[in-house]
């Protein structure tokens, strides 16, 4: 009896606390958003990007939803263009033609460290950019480079930033560091 009784008197203890620090954190104002110089910003994601281990397309599909799929994407240029490669016949690659609003996401579970790179999407068919993004181990896959694959370029709008390893975390409306990418062509 008595053991029984010092086991819910742990447990009601337990959840007494956890309700306390529950009350705590959902009270507590959110610590101001860590001022990082745009160089910066872009300097911590380039870091992000290069030792993500999870890399993921989304793309919109006919009915308005999100679509999801890992990808192998190419490092992105100097610009934040980002190069994947597909089936020209692929879902994606008819979702990219309906609607050309993307998003490609990086993961460092190690850092517990996300870049979120949104943009606008279109496929492109260029031998020489077939050559230039393309993995030979890639062969299995798209037997004939010139038929069976197709270039995904990704003009970037808005990148964000979230981590805790470099303490880039979201403001008091839940929105982490961000870059906007002039959509003229100015990056």
């Amino acid at each position: 009896m008595k053991n029984g009784l010092v086991k819910v008197l742990k447990y009601v203890l337990v959840l007494l606390f956890l309700l306390y620090a529950s009350i705590v954190a959902q009270t507590e104002q959110f610590p101001p958003q860590r001022e990082v110089s745009r160089d910066s910003l872009l300097t911590y994601a380039r870091i992000i990007v290069d030792s993500s281990n999870s890399h993921v397309l989304i793309t919109v599909d006919e009915t308005g939803k999100p679509r999801a799929r890992t990808m192998s994407p190419f490092t992105p240029e100097e610009d934040w263009t980002i190069w994947l490669g597909t089936f020209p016949t692929s879902r994606k690659a008819q979702q990219i033609k309906n609607n050309p609003n993307v998003v490609v996401f990086y993961y460092d579970s190690k850092s517990f460290s996300y870049v979120n790179v949104s943009g606008t999407a279109r496929l492109v068919n260029d031998s020489d950019l077939k050559a230039k993004y393309w993995k030979e181990s890639w062969k299995r896959f798209y037997p004939d480079r010139d038929t069976d694959y197709i270039l995904v370029e990704v003009t970037p709008e808005r990148l964000e930033v979230c981590s805790f390893k470099y303490n880039l975390l979201w403001d008091k409306d839940g929105i982490p560091p961000s870059v906007e990418f002039d959509f003229s062509g100015n990056k």
